[in-house]
């Protein structure tokens, strides 16, 4: 990890993405859209075979660039998704959460839902959040720094509460 070369932001960091972190990324896209290796074959008409899928995203195969974009556009995602471009400037000891962005919107419309309101404000942030990025998904979204210090305003309590109880909610599906 090293300054990103004219970079305008002292104190930022450009942290390339490791071969395991975009194997994971693979994964994560999938599964982030319901799908499994086999469905994948079938959406791709057998060009993308599901044990060569799996080997990309286990790391027991490398991943090609041509592969990798037929892999994005199968998946509708911007090439950059799948090699962790978006969320690679950061604090450089900042941390990154990614939550399911599917089951927060499903909690937030079970009326009787313990908790309805922290769900709801945690909803409505969210849906911000995505209006201002463009968000390509609407099922998971990466959380930054500055992300996780509203929620700690928002729930009025500490980082360390709040990533317990997205964790505890099973809301939280990575940390970085």
């Amino acid at each position: 990890m090293g300054p990103c070369p004219g970079n305008p932001y002292p104190g930022w960091m450009y942290q390339q993405p490791t071969v395991n972190e975009i194997n994971s990324t693979l994964r994560a896209i999938r599964q982030s859209k319901s799908l499994s290796l086999s469905d994948v074959e079938t959406l791709s008409e057998g060009r993308i075979k599901a044990v060569v899928l799996g080997s990309y995203e286990r790391g027991a195969r490398s991943l090609s660039v041509k592969r990798a974009l037929q892999i994005a556009a199968l998946y509708q995602v911007p090439i950059s998704e799948i090699f962790g471009h978006s969320e690679k400037l950061e604090r450089s000891n900042g941390t990154k959460i990614i939550l399911d962005l599917r089951l927060i919107n499903h909690r937030v419309q079970q009326e009787d839902r313990f908790e309805l309101d922290k769900y709801t404000h945690l909803s409505r942030l969210l849906q911000k959040i995505v209006r201002t990025r463009q968000d390509w998904n609407g099922e998971v979204i990466s959380l930054r720094t500055n992300d996780i210090a509203t929620l700690t305003v928002l729930f009025d309590e500490s980082e360390e509460k709040v990533l317990n109880w997205l964790e505890r909610e099973t809301l939280l599906l990575k940390i970085r």
